[in-house]
Formats: C-alpha cells, structure tokens, sequence
C-alpha cells in the first residue's frame, strides 16, 4: 500500500519519473544500471540502511536512497558522496599542505 502512495505522489509531480518497480532488492543494481534513477525508493523496517542495499553504493556511490519507515511517517535520506581532487605531483610540504586544508574543510 504504501508503495503505491509513493507511486502516485512521484508519478504525479511533472519534474519527476517512476521508472520502475521491483519485487526483490536482488534486482537492484542492474535495474540502477538500466534506469539511470537519480534517486531509489525503498522501504525499511527501521531508520537503519539495509545491508543488502551496501552493494548499490559500491556500484554506484553517487546514488541517493530514499528510506521510508514501515510506518509510512519517517524517510532518510542515504548518500554517499566521494570527491576526488588531484594533487598533481607533491612534495611532502605538498602532502602536509593538502592534510591541513582537508582537516579544515566544512566536509571533512
């Protein structure tokens, strides 16, 4: 039921697409692959990411996941966000210098 309310909400908003449903998590990763989904919609038993959705962001570690509570009342968002910023060649001042700057850094 709630995964038709889900349906229908995204379905309905013009900027957004339903593009597809699946009956087992199994069928993640390759549908991920298929549908290019920018964001994937998933049920949860509690607040916790599933351990069999880890795979998904091993695969694809710009996905977004949106968990939805089995109460329907609660949603998380998951995402893992991997920046990568070349060095070039350092020295080891090179080395310090980019530690100090990461440890600094609003993400770190």
């Amino acid at each position: 039921m709630l995964c038709d309310i889900i349906t229908d909400v995204v379905g309905s908003q013009p900027d957004m697409v339903v593009v597809g449903e699946l009956p087992e998590r199994a069928d993640l990763i390759p549908a991920v692959e298929r549908t290019q989904a920018d964001v994937v919609v998933l049920g949860l038993r509690d607040s916790e990411l599933p351990d069999d959705c880890t795979p998904l962001f091993d695969a694809h570690p710009r996905s977004r996941l949106l968990g939805v509570a089995a109460d329907g009342r609660r949603a998380f968002l998951y995402e893992m966000r991997p920046q990568r910023t070349p060095l070039g060649e350092v020295s080891p001042q090179g080395l310090l210098d980019a530690i100090r700057l990461a440890t600094r850094s609003p993400a770190a």
